[in-house]
């Protein structure tokens, strides 16, 4: 049990530092069991409140493809991923309507101040707010699309570079929905370049910031 245990340990450490951005694909298809099996890494992502605020449009139709790609600024690139995932959320819950006694306004109102919270009243922008405030609904399950991706040899990258309403409008959804991030996945088609990052010693400290 012990070493089971250490095995599945190196495993996730090993995909964890296997992850990196990929932006040229191989045309190769990725199997539906895959496609499953992220879907549901996906969905055991946490949330806050256990809300699971996050719906994920599987992409694979060219012209789908190619209007997403336009919606994020003409990068071509994402197009040529046999899949895209289209990483949304529901906007059906705001503060602009929430109740003095509603959980979420509770928390918003402790965490950003009331000030800030009763600026959503009447406010012209505040739709544009509202997705700004769900901006990181699917952030979570996207990181176990990635590594669970990353653990089958795919590779993809997060892009957030993205015109939300037109997207939104490619896809057809909803008016409670928004689409946040396209998130490209497929067999990579260049040699994995590993980009440096920070040390552990720049990205923590212990107990009061001071005292490091």
């Amino acid at each position: 049990m012990i070493s089971m245990i250490r095995r599945r340990r190196v495993n996730i450490n090993e995909t964890i530092k296997n992850r990196h951005s990929v932006r040229k694909f191989k045309p190769d298809v990725i199997k539906n069991e895959i496609v499953v099996e992220m879907l549901e890494a996906a969905r055991l992502a946490p949330s806050p409140g256990n809300g699971q605020n996050y719906f994920f449009g599987v992409i694979t139709d060219k012209n789908v493809k190619d209007e997403l790609a336009v919606a994020a600024g003409k990068q071509m690139w994402i197009a040529d991923a046999p899949l895209i995932f289209a990483c949304c959320t529901d906007l059906s819950w705001n503060l602009e309507d929430a109740a003095a006694d509603d959980f979420g306004r509770i928390v918003n109102n402790y965490r950003f101040g009331e000030s800030f919270v009763s600026s959503f009243k009447n406010n012209p922008y505040a739709k544009s707010l509202n997705i700004l405030l769900h901006n990181s609904d699917p952030l979570l399950p996207m990181a176990h699309l990635l590594l669970t991706a990353t653990s089958h040899g795919l590779g993809g990258c997060i892009v957030g570079f993205l015109d939300v309403m037109c997207a939104s409008k490619v896809l057809k959804l909803p008016e409670n929905m928004c689409c946040l991030y396209l998130l490209p996945i497929g067999f990579p088609a260049d040699k994995t370049i590993l980009n440096e990052k920070k040390s552990i010693h720049e990205i923590s400290f212990y107990n009061l910031y001071s005292d490091n």
